[in-house]
């Protein structure tokens, strides 16, 4: 046996090797009792119970469904409240809300079983698959690639009228995205846009022959035994019981109108589920891809490709609660929002329709997921249960959650209500519209938003689309004010007088209404 002294001495590349081990196992040693830390017996159930009880008396929220989960375990699942304000029956983990926005990292997870498939990739040109599809910048026509659509880096501004306002068919908002004007360059920021989920889920349609939640109903939610989750309203079935959508105005928690309607399966945000089958579905994420009885649904690679950041998010296209928990670094994946919190990676997504809010969050590396359910319109406290759920500080010392998030959309409703103070300063005395009303009644049309009317209302104006009559108040000289308490929406219509003394056309949402007999059609 050699000496010590003979022996050779490790090379660069072996010492760079033996460092990596012990890094390596350095690393393991670490994480090991953060696991530990985030197993079921750590998690308070009644201090979460009374937690979420204390934020819904805060937000006014009738009915709320949470759970909390590991891969393998389920540490908390419980409904609270009832499904309606008056007479509404009591909230248990069956009970059907909206999924909303939550929907789309389903609907991404299924166009990753079509690339898993060999039907199409990620980077195929959208137009490829929807040859109809044209915007108005050719390059966007040409380059535009379904991650592109995944991860809302279009450039293309909110086209959510078309499904909220105007319930325009599908077929009908692809013809009109040609005169849609971008407001940013192709994958230069991250712009929340419903529409381009939709594509997606006609993208599922053509390529597999099947609508996109009847896909999911047969690839998705039936392996994972979701057997409450549907892609509309309209679908629901068995006696199954449902919430009801909520707005709470002036001090008062009323019942308010539906988003969508019933039978609309919209691949943006339809779905209906329970708090028992978000479960199954968060499980599924934790394990990787792969059901409760090993089966895997989604490649290896393809998961990895679910959850990789597809572009970094600006502070002013992020959540607010940033402010709280103060991340290193925003993105957005593949159907997730995604930040650091307290040295961990989280991805997570909320879901909001009229009355009606979700949220999933997972900690993949820490095991463990939360759903939260509720009927009640931007109850933010679905935020503080999410980040109640994830802080690891000890319950002594951690910060009120509930109390922190409340105060911060507290402080954001008191911002909008000076800057309308101020506007209301500005606002010109004792003026009136230059014609008599009657006179800027007729219907209008504008090639992005389509056909809309104007109606004389007593003193007032009415504007009149698919879904709402929405009230136009005098402001002062043409200007009039559109409101919609229950979205809390406040835009003006700018009405302009044409040489011949006639209303030439109207400004609204930064597109301009002409009479419809001069209306560009798109």
């Amino acid at each position: 046996m050699p000496s010590i002294a003979n022996q050779r001495r490790p090379g660069p590349f072996a010492l760079s090797v033996l460092l990596a081990v012990l890094l390596a196992t350095l690393l393991l040693l670490v994480s090991l009792p953060a696991h530990a830390e985030l197993d079921g017996a750590e998690l308070d159930r009644d201090g979460l119970a009374d937690f979420v009880t204390r934020g819904m008396a805060q937000w006014h929220v009738p009915g709320m469904a949470v759970a909390v989960v590991s891969q393998n375990e389920v540490l908390f699942r419980q409904g609270f409240g009832a499904t309606a304000v008056a007479d509404g029956a009591p909230v248990d983990e069956h009970t059907l809300f909206a999924n909303a926005s939550t929907t789309k990292a389903m609907v991404a997870a299924g166009l990753l079983m079509l690339v898993d498939e060999g039907k199409l990739s990620l980077d195929d040109p959208v137009v490829k698959h929807l040859p109809e599809l044209h915007f108005k910048d050719p390059l966007l026509t040409r380059e535009l690639t379904l991650r592109d659509l995944l991860s809302h880096r279009t450039g293309l501004p909110s086209t959510d009228f078309w499904a909220f306002f105007q319930d325009m068919p599908l077929h009908e908002q692809v013809a009109r995205l040609g005169a849609v004007a971008p407001a940013a360059p192709l994958r230069t920021r991250h712009i929340y846009q419903n529409t381009m989920y939709e594509l997606v889920g006609l993208v599922i349609e053509r390529v597999s022959g099947q609508r996109w939640d009847r896909f999911l109903a047969a690839r998705l939610w039936g392996p994972l035994g979701m057997r409450e989750t549907f892609g509309a309203r309209g679908q629901i079935t068995g006696g199954l019981r449902h919430v009801w959508p909520h707005s709470y105005l002036d001090g008062k928690v009323e019942v308010t109108d539906w988003d969508l309607p019933a039978d609309v399966a919209d691949a943006a945000g339809s779905a209906w589920t329970s708090v028992h089958d978000m479960s199954l579905w968060a499980q599924f994420l934790l394990r990787g891809g792969v059901a409760a009885d090993g089966q895997r649904l989604v490649s290896e690679a393809s998961f990895a490709e679910f959850f990789e950041p597809q572009s970094l998010v600006a502070e002013r296209d992020f959540y607010p609660t940033a402010a709280l928990t103060r991340p290193h670094w925003r993105s957005y994946a593949l159907g997730w929002f995604q930040q650091d919190f307290q040295g961990r990676p989280i991805d997570f997504h909320t879901g909001s329709l009229s009355g009606l809010i979700a949220i999933i969050g997972l900690d993949r590396a820490g095991d463990r997921a939360v759903v939260v359910l509720g009927n009640r319109d931007h109850a933010e406290m679905r935020h503080a249960v999410l980040w109640e759920v994830m802080d690891r500080t000890p319950a002594a010392e951690r910060r009120d959650w509930n109390q922190a998030v409340y105060d911060l959309y507290q402080e954001a409703a008191q911002a909008r209500a000076d800057s309308w103070a101020e506007k209301e300063q500005q606002r010109l005395r004792r003026t009136k519209p230059a014609l008599p009303l009657a006179a800027y009644a007729g219907p209008y049309a504008n090639p992005v938003f389509g056909d809309v009317a104007v109606e004389v209302a007593g003193r007032d104006l009415l504007l009149k689309v698919a879904q709402f009559e929405l009230p136009l108040s005098h402001w002062h000289l043409d200007s009039f004010l559109l409101q919609h308490p229950p979205w809390d929406l406040r835009e003006f219509v700018e009405f302009h007088i044409g040489p011949e003394g006639a209303v030439k056309s109207f400004d609204l949402f930064g597109e301009t209404f002409t009479p419809r007999a001069k209306a560009a059609r798109p």
